[in-house]
């Protein structure tokens, strides 16, 4: 099964730094079983306390008979946005630190990865040899480009987007 791996390196280095950060963009099952836990590992103590927090209120909430259900579901949907979009949350917090986003790659493992990333940066006197390039199409009138598009992740637009 294919994941995309987010490519991150740090402030002010080169694409190909040793340093570069691969984050799975994929769902975690022990994100689902320990939300709060998994948020602190990975280093996210404001968010891993504030679902610390909430697992302790929906607790509290389970105690009154008539707001069971209410309170299950409320700690599933809390468990699933974990798990399911703690990754990009990692992410986009070390953007917000000076992290570069530098690709979103596609691979099977994480080493995997890897290769398919280190391989496409490699330093100019180090050429692969590549057949020559197709000539793109002439763009025709009234067409126009966007040249501010970044690639995105997670399941919420996180750049301000409707």
């Amino acid at each position: 099964m294919s994941v995309s791996y987010l490519v991150l390196t740090p402030p002010g280095t080169a694409g190909n730094d040793e340093n570069a950060r691969f984050v799975a963009d994929r769902f975690s099952w022990v994100a689902f079983a320990f939300p709060a836990i998994w948020l602190l590992v990975k280093r996210q103590w404001l968010a891993g306390l504030v679902v610390f927090g909430l697992q302790v209120v929906f607790g509290l909430i389970s105690s009154v008979p008539h707001l069971v259900v209410a309170s299950l579901l409320m700690e599933l949907a809390l468990r699933l946005l974990v798990a399911l979009e703690g990754s990009a949350f990692l992410a986009s917090r070390l953007s917000a630190s000076g992290w570069t986003l530098r690709a979103v790659i596609p691979a099977d493992d994480p080493t995997t990865a890897e290769m398919m990333y280190f391989h496409a940066a490699l330093p100019a006197e180090h050429p692969i040899p590549t057949t020559p390039a197709l000539p793109l199409p002439e763009a025709k009138a009234g067409m126009t480009t966007r040249t501010d598009i970044r690639p995105g992740f997670g399941l919420f637009g996180s750049y301000g987007e409707r």
